[in-house]
């Protein structure tokens, strides 16, 4: 009987631990701005900025659409981003991500530079969101 609870608590934590795990875009808390930028491609950042956004209200935008990004198996490293951004952290810490951004009602994809294969979709409405955000005419 104790053998048959031990097994039970294993396969227990074991399936509560692989069911935590995000799927979503995974992003750090205590952002302190975003700064956006003309992508040149990929492997690199492009840290002539536009725009940075220090704004608590805009980050706390910027940030759901990220996170809510949805993680695809799809390549599209064949296709060049438009932008790049700089999420920076009150620690110091720093996430560079690319940014495929679509058009009106279409998906746009997010991407980690340097992890350009791990790509997530963002949906056409938060797109939208994305373009305002950006001023994208």
């Amino acid at each position: 009987m104790r053998k048959l609870l031990l097994l039970l608590a294993v396969c227990s934590a074991t399936l509560t631990a692989c069911q935590s795990q995000s799927e979503n875009m995974p992003l750090l808390d205590n952002v302190s701005s975003i700064s956006v930028s003309e992508s040149k491609g990929y492997g690199g950042l492009n840290e002539n900025y536009f725009v940075t956004f220090n704004e608590p209200e805009v980050i706390w935008r910027f940030k759901n659409i990220i996170k809510e990004a949805e993680p695809t198996k799809k390549d599209i490293t064949n296709e060049t981003p438009n932008y790049d951004i700089l999420v920076r952290y009150q620690n110091g810490d720093t996430h560079g991500l690319h940014l495929l951004l679509g058009d009106e009602g279409e998906d746009s994809i997010f991407m980690y530079i340097g992890k350009e294969k791990n790509a997530y979709f963002v949906s056409p409405e938060d797109t939208g969101k994305l373009a305002k955000l950006i001023d994208v005419k």
